[in-house]
C-alpha cells in the first residue's frame, strides 16, 4: 500500500542591496602670507687707543739735550760755579784778615788747593729708572643695537568643502514561495 506523502518544497525570500557610495571633495587653498623684515641697524662708535712716549728726561740724562734745555742748563752751572768761586773768595780773604790768630793763612790756602780732598764718587743707572713716561689710553668701542621687526599680515582660505551623500536601494531578488505537492494515492478531498 502506498502511504500518501504531503512534499514542501520552499524557497526562501532574497533581497538585494543597490549601494551608491558617496562623494566628498575637500580642496583646501594655501593661506596668503605676507611678511615685511624691517632691517635692524648698527652704529659703532670707535675711539682709537693713544700712546704717548715722553723721552726728553732720558735724552737729558744722556746729555743729547736740545739748544733750550742746554742753555738753560749751562746758565744755571754758570750760576753755580760763579757763587762756588765768590763764597771760596771770601773765605780766603776771611782766612788772610785773621792775622789776630798768628796763623800762616796763605801756606792753609796754597795746601788746601795743592792737595784737595778725594773726589766725591757717585754710581749712578744713566738713564735713570723711570725717565721714559708712558701714557696709554686703550680704545674705546660702543656699539649700539636697534632691532628691526617683522610685520606678518596672514589671510586664511575656508575650504571648499563638497558632498554627495550615498544611497542604499532594498529590492527583492527573488519572491518566496512554498509548493505543496500531495504523492503517493488519491486523497479524498470531498468529505
Amino acid at each position: 500500500m502506498q502511504v500518501p506523502q504531503i512534499r514542501l518544497q520552499q524557497t526562501y525570500a532574497q533581497t538585494g542591496l543597490r549601494i551608491t557610495q558617496p562623494v566628498q571633495e575637500i580642496e583646501q587653498l594655501p593661506a596668503e602670507l605676507s611678511i615685511k623684515q624691517v632691517p635692524a641697524t648698527m652704529n659703532i662708535d670707535h675711539k682709537p687707543y693713544h700712546l704717548d712716549i715722553n723721552q726728553e728726561q732720558m735724552w737729558n740724562e744722556l746729555n743729547f739735550k736740545s739748544n733750550s734745555v742746554f742753555s738753560e742748563d749751562m746758565a744755571e752751572f754758570a750760576r753755580q760755579e760763579g757763587f762756588e768761586a765768590i763764597a771760596e773768595k771770601s773765605q780766603e780773604g776771611d782766612q788772610m784778615a785773621a792775622i789776630e790768630k798768628k796763623t800762616d793763612a796763605i801756606d792753609a790756602i796754597v795746601t788746601s788747593k795743592a792737595n784737595p780732598g778725594p773726589a766725591e764718587t757717585i754710581i749712578a743707572f744713566i738713564p735713570s729708572e723711570g725717565s721714559v713716561k708712558i701714557n696709554y689710553t686703550p680704545p674705546e668701542l660702543n656699539i649700539d643695537w636697534k632691532k628691526g621687526g617683522a610685520e606678518i599680515e596672514v589671510t586664511p582660505h575656508k575650504p571648499n568643502h563638497t558632498y554627495t551623500p550615498g544611497k542604499t536601494e532594498v529590492y527583492l531578488r527573488q519572491m518566496q514561495s512554498l509548493q505543496i505537492d500531495f504523492v503517493g494515492g488519491n486523497i479524498n478531498t470531498k468529505s
